[in-house]
């Protein structure tokens, strides 16, 4: 899969809304266009630089040219979006906030076993509830039902998912498909992730 926009909003910037998508789109604050060029602007308390500078995310797009937005929004957190003509890659930073916060990064409590696979599934598995929903024109939620080529997933390390996947698929708390479990555990296992259950 792969981002084409992402959007900031809700207290943190007043609620204003800030739409960064890919090259071949726009940058919009509150649905108006901005930034069409590099310089730099303020959504509500979100300062926006728009330039050709930045960290790639992905090493792999160091050939074409840089176009990177820098967001930089209160208590610290730092968005850096770099936009490609096709899709665009992030990069977040930021310390814990006041309140608390959650994500499919993670929580950011200093427990790192309620960050793992199954607990960011059962959390965030089901995809964002409608009334949540910040894009106009959102994907909808696809939960894999056919299992994984055997070109991905070999008989061996097939049998060893099949196994690991009875279990937690059954666990209708984590909101996991047994096919979509399936290929997630031969995923892991081709990168060479040992799993423990």
């Amino acid at each position: 899969s792969s981002m084409t926009a992402i959007i900031v909003s809700g207290p943190i910037i007043g609620n204003h809304k800030i739409e960064v998508q890919t090259a071949a789109g726009q940058i919009l604050c509150d649905g108006k266009p901005i930034l069409a060029g590099f310089g730099t602007t303020y959504c509500g308390s979100a300062k926006l630089m728009y330039d050709g500078v930045g960290q790639l995310v992905d090493d792999a797009m160091a050939a074409l040219p840089h176009k990177v937005v820098h967001m930089t929004l209160p208590d610290g957190v730092i968005l850096q979006l770099n936009r490609w003509p096709n899709f665009m890659n992030a990069k977040i930073d930021m310390s814990r906030q006041p309140g608390g916060q959650d994500g499919v990064c993670g929580n950011f409590n200093g427990n790192s076993q309620d960050d793992t696979g199954p607990e960011l599934h059962r959390r965030y598995g089901r995809g964002i509830f409608r009334s949540e929903l910040l894009f106009s024109d959102s994907i909808p939620l696809h939960v894999p039902t056919a299992k994984p080529s055997p070109t991905r997933c070999s008989p061996e390390k097939h049998s060893r998912a099949t196994a690991i996947c009875r279990k937690e698929a059954a666990d209708s708390r984590l909101g996991w498909s047994f096919a979509e479990c399936l290929g997630d555990v031969c995923d892991a296992q081709k990168a060479g992730i040992e799993l423990q259950r």
